[in-house]
């Protein structure tokens, strides 16, 4: 989540800041540091410095429009995405550059738009508290482990006995060469259908890599319940087979949608 947020011009003149938490940055060594930053960096390295890591869970990224000589910096969490903070910071100084260029005098820029355009950006941009994610995870959760369940049912009953036997004798060899190859595949891809898209789902809402995996192993849980009380406890039998394959493409899976999902919202943490 962003913590804490400021507009400059590169010669160091504060023209708004805002504070989202109880964290004390005063402003006037903040407001110098990213002025010694940005000024150092542009002239040594030719471009400005985007992201410094500040230690104790925040970073700082700075994001520069040189055209109107303008500076945006957040203090962020470490977890936020570079990318995310730095687009949501760009453009808020475009809508900024809109509303009030070339005059960029702090006593006389209104600060109820220049909230408005900062709070709109950060806003539309941050997530759910953290419960809320959790909880939203499984109602969206639940239903489709039900339909996944249903229709997994259904298919593999449909392909054994319409497709695959079709009322014929196998062979002891045939049994081995064939039927038991096969019916290996079908379960390999039984528990990706069952494992990956509900992990991604779940990795993407939560936004917690800790939540994430914490999620799929409940939903493993609940998917091995489900399949032992079914109609066909076949699965339960499957799934527990490849257990080792069904946690790693779970947690793979949760990681991948955690990774998807910060790149789209700036994480609230409470």
């Amino acid at each position: 989540m962003i913590k804490s947020f400021y507009i400059m011009k590169q010669n160091g003149l504060l023209i708004y800041s805002k504070n989202y938490t109880k964290e004390d940055f005063e402003d006037n060594i903040m407001i110098g540091f990213f002025a010694s930053i940005a000024n150092f960096s542009r002239e040594a390295l030719r471009s400005v410095i985007k992201y410094i890591d500040l230690g104790q869970d925040n970073k700082l990224i700075i994001a520069e429009q040189q055209d109107e000589k303008l500076v945006a910096a957040a203090i962020v969490n470490s977890s936020d995405d570079n990318d995310l903070i730095t687009k949501v910071l760009k453009n808020i100084m475009h809508e900024i550059i809109i509303m009030f260029s070339p005059d960029y005098d702090s006593d006389k820029i209104d600060i109820n738009e220049m909230e408005k355009i900062i709070d709109g950006n950060i806003i539309n941009k941050t997530s759910l508290s953290t419960i809320k994610r959790l909880v939203l995870s499984w109602i969206i959760l639940v239903p489709i482990t039900i339909l996944i369940a249903i229709l997994n049912l259904m298919a593999t009953s449909y392909y054994f006995q319409y497709i695959f036997f079709e009322d014929r004798t196998y062979s002891q060899e045939e049994l081995i060469t064939e039927v038991i190859p096969e019916v290996m595949v079908i379960s390999m891809v039984i528990v990706v259908i069952v494992f990956v898209v509900p992990n991604i789902i779940s990795g993407y809402i939560t936004l917690n890599r800790n939540l994430a995996f914490l999620n799929s192993g409940l939903y493993l849980v609940v998917i091995l319940i489900a399949y032992l009380y079914s109609v066909d406890p076949l699965f339960f039998f499957v799934i527990l087979f490849y257990l080792p394959a069904a946690i790693f493409t779970s947690n793979v899976f949760a990681y991948i949608g955690f990774r998807l999902g910060i790149k789209k919202k700036i994480v609230k943490k409470k």
